[in-house]
């Protein structure tokens, strides 16, 4: 699977990105959270994650790593619930481990119809 790798001056950290639920940002600083529950700081930001998932993920390979708004990624793998009344979206592994996650109502409406757009292609492809 995909890997990052963020080289500082004091610490080099590996970042396996299957296992990655959501990058959350905080400032200069980016907070991740790892489906299991663990969270780490990363001392970039959320952009420069972005950025450098972008140049780890081969062209002809989809990236599951969705961008909502200006301070959230997500990893849509684990995407199990959109609820844009509560303005909620729930990430799970169907194993006992989930986040909730708040986003603002015109984003999770218009996510929600770009999934089910693509859900609607995969049938009608079949």
């Amino acid at each position: 699977m995909y890997k990052l790798c963020l080289n500082s001056r004091d610490e080099l950290l590996i970042i396996d990105l299957a296992k990655i639920a959501y990058f959350q940002a905080n400032g200069n600083y980016t907070h991740l959270s790892y489906m299991r529950g663990e969270t780490r700081l990363l001392t970039v930001g959320l952009s420069k994650v972005e950025e450098y998932i972008r140049r780890s993920w081969p062209g002809d390979v989809p990236s599951p790593f969705v961008r909502m708004g200006r301070s959230l990624i997500i990893n849509q793998t684990y995407l199990t619930e959109i609820s844009v009344l509560k303005q909620k979206i729930t990430l799970s592994d169907c194993s006992g481990h989930s986040h909730s996650l708040s986003v603002p109502k015109p984003l999770l409406k218009n996510y929600k119809e770009r999934i089910n757009e693509l859900y609607l292609n995969k049938i009608s492809n079949e």
